[in-house]
C-alpha cells in the first residue's frame, strides 16, 4: 500500500498527500498492513524521526500493537533508534506495554545491546526487574546477548542479580550457561549466589561442565563453589561433564576433589556414563583415578555392560584387560556376553569370548548367548557361538532351545540356520511345544514347509494333546491347515478335552477352515468329553454361518449323550438368530436335557427374553418343569430377569406352582434377593396355600399366605398385652392364655402352635395398634414390631438394617433407612440363623413377609428370642403392635 511504503521511506510530503486525498481517508493510526503495523510502526522500525512526528500530529496512535503485541517503541528499540524511541516516550507512549512474550522495550533493547536507550528507559522509570512470559528479565537478557556493559549497569541501577528466571535460572546460570566468562566475572563480583540452584537442581557449575566452557569452570571452583553438587536427577557435575566427554574439565573436578564414585539416581557413576557414551579417555582418566571398574547401577550393569550394549569395543577391550569382571551379571541375569548378543555386537562378542565368557550361561529367564542372538536376527553372532562350542540344544525358558525361539518369532534365516547345523528339530519344551508347534500357531508358514520337508513328527502334541493342526486352525491360520493335512495329519485326532480341529475352527468361527476340514473328511458330529459337537460349539459363540453350512452338510441338530442340543446352547448363550434357524430345521422346542431343562428354561435362566418370546410364540411349553419341579418362572424369577418374568406371567405361568420343595416363583425371588421380581408378583398372585376354617385362613406347618391377600382392617387394641409388662420388663412371659394359635386378625390368620412350640407361653396373640399406649413405656433398645406391620406416610421403603425384639414391644423408627436383616434362634447352646431380606419394599411388602417369616418359625421351631437391627434415629409416626414370646 502507498502509505505503508512512503511510511518505510520517510516520505513526509507522499504521506501527507496520501491523507489529504481519497485514498489516505482511513484513519492513520489504525489502518495496518497483513502483519498487523500501522504506518506509525513502519516509520519507527525505519528511525523517520520526522515522519513519526507527522503520523502522530496526525492522529497516529502511539500504543497501537501489531499481531505479535509489539507497539511503536518496542520496533525503534529493537532497531535502536533512540530519538525515535525518546520523541514517542514524549508523546505519550508505555514503555511498560508488553508484546506477546511478555518482552518491554527495556527487555528488547537490552537484548539487542543498545546501551543508550536502555539507559534512557531507565531513566524514565523502566521497571529493571520486570518478567517476561518465560520469566527472563533485562539483566538475563543482556547477558544472554553477550552486552556485559548493559548488565553492568542495570546492576548499578539496582536490578536484582539473583532474579529468577525461566526454570529458576538467574542470570549467573544464563551467563554460564552460554559461556560468558565476562558476565560470569561481572556477576561474581557484584555479588551473585554461585550455588543458587535452578528448579531442576542444576548450578552455575553444572551448566559450565555441561556446556564445556572450561574457563568458567575453573573460574567457579577458585571461587569456591560446592563440586559434588547434584542435580535432581543426581548428576554432579563430574557426571555432567563425562556424559558430554569433557575430558579437561573432568580432569580439573577430579584434582579439586569431586567423588569419583557418586552415582546419579539410577546408580551411575562416572564411569558407567563415560563407557555408556564410549569416552575412552575419559575410561582411562577415571580408572587410573581409581574409579571402581565393577561398580553396578540399581539395575546391576556394570560399566562393562554399558560399554557392552552400545557396542563401544575400545572401551569393553580397555575395561576387560583392567581386570572388570565379564561374568557379573545384572538384576536379569545378563552378562556382558548376553547384553551384547542381544544388541547385535559381533566384535564385542567376541572379545568377551576369547577372554573366556560362559557360552551357556543362563539368564533369569533362561536365555542363552544364542537364544538372544538368534531372537535380535543376529546370525553371524549366532554362528559365530556354535562355532565356539554353544549349545545348539540348550533350554531356555520353559525348556526353549534356540530352534523354538526362532520358530516362534518367525525368524525363517535362524531356523534354516539352526536346521543345517544339526539342532533336534522335534525337541519339546516342558509344555510339550514342538518347533513346528510354535511355527503352526504363529501362523509362519515358510517355516512350517522347512520342518515338513525335514520330517519332523506331523501330529505330536502339547501336553494338553492340541496338535499341530488344532494349533493352527485355533488362530485360523488355512494355508497351514492346507499344508498339514496334505502331508497326512491325523484330522480327528482329540485334545485331552476331547476337543478335535473341526471343534475349534467352529468354536472361533473359521468358517473357510470348517469347511476344508469337513471336505477333508472330519467327523461332522464327533463329541468331545463335554458332550458338545462341532455344531454345539459354533451355537455357543454365535456362529451362524457355521451353523448354516454344518446343517447343511447334514450335522445332528439333537446329538449330544447329555441331552443337551444345539437349540439348548444357543438359547442359554442368547443367540436368536441361530436358535430362529435351528427351530425352522426342526429343532425340538421342549427336548429336556439329563436334569429335564428345555431351551427355555436356559434362556428364562440367562435371562434372554427375546429367545424366550420367540420360543414361547413357537409354541414351547413354559410349564414344563425341570427334575427339581422349577419352570421357567421358576427359573427367572430366582435369577432376577424382571422382564422374563412379566413376559412368562403374560402368558398365563403359573403363579402359584410348587416346586419339589414347595418354593413357589414368588418365595424363590425374595429368596434370590430379587425383591422387585417378588413386589411384582405379590399385586398379582391369586390363589392361597393353605385352608379355611371358621371364616379364618390357616397357615400349614410350612405354608405360606399368598402375598397379595388383604383382607378388610379391623384394628384392635387389648390393653393386656401392655398391662402385663411389670417393672423388669419381664413381659415375655406375661402371657398364658389357653388357646394354642397365634392369632393374626388384621389379615385374619391363626398360626396353628403345639404345647412345646413356645415352652413356657400358650395363646400366643398378636394385634394391630393404631398408637403406642402411654402406659406400654418402652426402653430405648426396644422398638416395635406387627405381624401386620404398618408404617406411616405410605410408600416408605427400607433401604438400612433394622432392628426387631419380637419378645418385647418396640418402636420402628426411620423406616426409609431399613432393612430387615437376621432373625436368630437358641435351642440349647447352638445359635441358628433365619435371613430375611426386605430392601427397598414398600409397607404391603414388608407386613407380608414379616406375617411370613414369624409365623413360620413359630410353627417350626422352639426359640428364646427373634431379632433384627434396628437404627433409632429419626422416628416416622407410630402405628404397630407386638407380640410377646416366651
Amino acid at each position: 500500500m502507498a502509505l505503508f511504503s512512503a511510511a518505510a521511506k520517510g516520505d513526509v510530503q507522499s504521506i501527507q498527500s496520501l491523507i489529504e486525498s481519497e485514498d489516505g481517508s482511513e484513519d492513520s493510526g489504525y489502518y495496518s498492513d497483513a502483519s498487523g503495523k500501522t504506518a506509525l510502526h513502519i516509520a519507527s522500525e525505519n528511525g523517520h524521526l520526522q515522519t513519526v512526528k507527522f503520523l502522530i500530529h496526525h492522529g497516529a496512535k502511539v500504543n497501537v500493537g501489531d499481531y505479535k503485541r509489539q507497539t511503536a517503541v518496542h520496533l525503534c528499540s529493537k532497531k535502536g533508534h533512540l530519538h525515535v524511541v525518546e520523541l514517542l516516550v514524549n508523546e505519550g507512549a508505555s514503555i511498560e506495554i508488553g508484546d506477546k512474550n511478555g518482552f518491554t522495550a527495556l527487555h528488547i533493547a537490552s537484548f539487542e545491546g543498545h546501551f543508550d536507550i536502555v539507559k534512557y528507559l531507565v531513566s524514565k522509570g523502566a521497571e529493571l526487574d520486570r518478567l517476561a512470559s518465560d520469566y527472563w528479565t533485562p539483566l538475563h537478557l543482556a547477558l544472554n546477548g553477550g552486552h556485559i556493559d548493559i548488565a553492568e549497569y542495570l546492576l548499578t541501577e539496582g536490578a536484582n542479580i539473583n532474579a529468577c528466571g525461566k526454570s529458576g535460572c538467574t542470570a549467573l546460570h544464563t551467563a554460564s550457561k552460554t559461556g560468558n566468562i565476562d558476565g560470569v566475572k561481572l556477576l561474581t563480583r557484584q555479588g551473585a549466589e554461585l550455588d543458587m540452584t535452578t528448579d531442576y537442581g542444576w548450578t552455575a557449575l553444572s551448566f559450565a561442565t555441561s556446556g564445556g566452557h572450561l574457563d568458567i569452570v575453573k573460574f567457579l571452583i577458585n571461587e569456591g563453589v560446592e563440586v559434588d553438587k547434584a542435580l535432581g536427577s543426581g548428576m554432579t557435575p563430574l557426571c555432567l561433564a563425562t556424559k558430554r566427554g569433557h575430558l579437561g574439565i573432568v580432569e580439573v573436578l577430579l584434582n579439586v576433589g569431586a567423588h569419583i564414585d557418586n552415582c546419579n539416581r539410577d546408580g551411575s557413576s562416572a564411569l558407567h556414563i563415560a563407557s555408556y557414551n564410549g569416552h575412552i579417555e575419559i575410561v582411562h582418566h577415571l580408572i587410573s583415578e581409581g574409579s571402581h571398574l565393577d561398580k553396578c547401577d540399581k539395575t546391576g550393569k556394570t560399566p562393562l555392560a554399558c560399554a557392552s550394549q552400545k557396542g563401544h569395543l575400545e572401551v569393553v577391550e580397555y575395561i576387560v584387560n583392567k581386570g572388570a569382571g565379564i561374568e557379573i551379571s545384572d538384576k536379569d541375569g545378563f552378562t556382558a556376553l548376553q547384553v551384547a548378543s542381544r544388541e547385535g555386537h559381533l566384535d564385542i562378542v567376541k572379545c568377551l569370548v576369547r577372554n573366556g565368557a560362559d557360552l551357556e550361561r543362563l539368564t533369569n529367564d533362561y536365555w542363552t548367548p544364542l537364544n538372544l542372538a538368534l531372537d535380535g536376527g543376529h546370525l553371524d553372532i549366532a554362528e559365530y557361538l556354535l562355532k565356539e562350542g554353544a549349545n545348539i540344544n540348550t533350554c531356555g525358558k520353559g525348556g526353549c532351545t534356540a530352534l523354538h525361539t526362532a520358530s516362534q518369532t518367525g525368524n525363517i534365516d535362524g531356523v534354516k540356520f539352526l536346521t543345517r547345523q544339526g539342532a533336534e528339530l522335534d525337541r519339546t519344551t516342558d509344555d510339550g511345544w514342538t518347533a513346528l508347534s510354535l511355527a503352526s500357531f504363529g501362523g509362519h508358514i515358510d517355516i512350517v514347509k522347512v520342518f515338513v520337508n525335514r520330517g519332523v513328527e506331523i501330529d505330536k502334541a502339547l501336553r494338553n494333546g492340541k496338535t499341530p493342526l488344532c494349533l493352527a486352525t485355533e488362530r485360523g491360520h488355512l494355508s497351514i491347515v492346507e499344508i498339514l493335512l496334505n502331508v497326512g495329519a491325523n484330522i480327528d485326532k482329540c485334545n485331552r478335552d476331547g476337543v478335535t480341529a473341526l471343534h475349534k475352527a467352529s468354536f472361533k468361527g473359521h468358517v473357510e477352515i470348517v469347511k476344508y476340514l469337513v471336505k477333508k473328511g472330519a467327523q461332522l458330529n464327533k463329541c468331545d468329553k463335554n458332550n458338545r459337537t462341532p455344531l454345539s460349539r459354533a451355537c455357543q459363540e454365535g456362529h451362524l454361518e457355521v451353523v448354516e453350512y454344518f446343517m447343511n452338510e447334514g450335522a445332528g441338530i439333537e446329538v449330544g449323550k447329555d441331552g443337551f442340543t444345539a437349540l439348548h446352547i444357543a438359547s442359554l448363550e442368547g443367540h436368536l438368530d441361530i436358535v430362529k434357524y435351528l427351530v425352522e430345521k426342526g429343532a425340538q422346542l421342549d427336548k429336556c436335557d439329563k436334569t429335564d431343562r428345555t431351551p427355555l428354561s436356559y434362556a428364562s435362566q440367562k435371562g434372554h427374553l427375546e429367545v424366550v418370546e420367540y420360543i414361547v410364540n413357537r409354541g414351547a411349553g413354559f410349564e414344563i418343569s425341570d427334575k427339581h419341579g422349577y419352570t421357567a418362572l421358576h427359573i427367572a424369577a430366582f435369577e432376577g430377569h424382571l422382564d422374563v418374568v412379566k413376559y412368562l406371567v403374560s402368558k398365563g405361568a403359573d403363579l402359584g406352582r410348587l416346586a419339589d420343595d414347595y418354593w413357589t416363583p414368588s418365595r424363590l425371588a425374595f429368596h434370590g434377593g430379587h425383591l422387585s421380581i417378588h413386589a411384582f408378583l405379590l399385586k398379582i398372585v391369586k390363589p392361597f396355600i393353605g385352608f379355611k376354617e371358621d371364616n379364618y385362613d390357616y397357615l400349614p406347618f410350612g405354608g405360606e399366605a399368598y402375598p397379595g391377600y388383604m383382607p378388610p382392617y379391623s384394628r384392635t387394641y387389648d390393653p393386656y398385652l401392655t398391662s402385663q409388662r411389670d417393672s423388669s420388663r419381664s413381659s415375655r412371659k406375661s402371657i398364658t392364655e389357653e388357646t394354642m394359635i397365634i392369632s393374626l386378625d388384621e389379615y385374619r390368620i391363626k398360626v396353628p402352635l403345639s404345647p412345646d412350640d413356645l415352652n413356657i407361653a400358650k395363646n400366643i396373640r398378636a394385634e394391630a395398634l393404631t398408637s403406642i399406649p402411654p402406659d406400654l413405656n418402652l426402653g430405648k433398645d426396644e422398638v416395635i414390631i406387627s405381624v401386620g406391620l404398618k408404617l406411616s406416610p405410605p410408600g416408605l421403603q427400607f433401604k438400612t438394617p433394622v432392628e426387631v425384639t419380637v419378645s418385647h414391644s418396640a418402636i420402628f423408627s426411620n423406616p426409609d433407612k431399613a432393612e430387615i436383616v437376621l432373625y436368630t434362634r437358641r435351642t440349647g447352646k447352638i445359635f441358628l440363623f433365619f435371613n430375611v431380606r426386605a430392601i427397598g419394599m414398600g409397607t404391603q411388602q414388608i407386613s407380608i413377609i414379616m406375617q411370613y417369616t414369624i409365623a413360620c418359625i413359630a410353627s417350626r421351631q422352639n426359640f428364646e428370642r427373634i431379632e433384627i437391627c434396628v437404627d433409632q434415629e429419626c422416628c416416622t409416626e407410630l402405628a404397630y403392635c407386638c407380640t410377646r414370646l416366651a
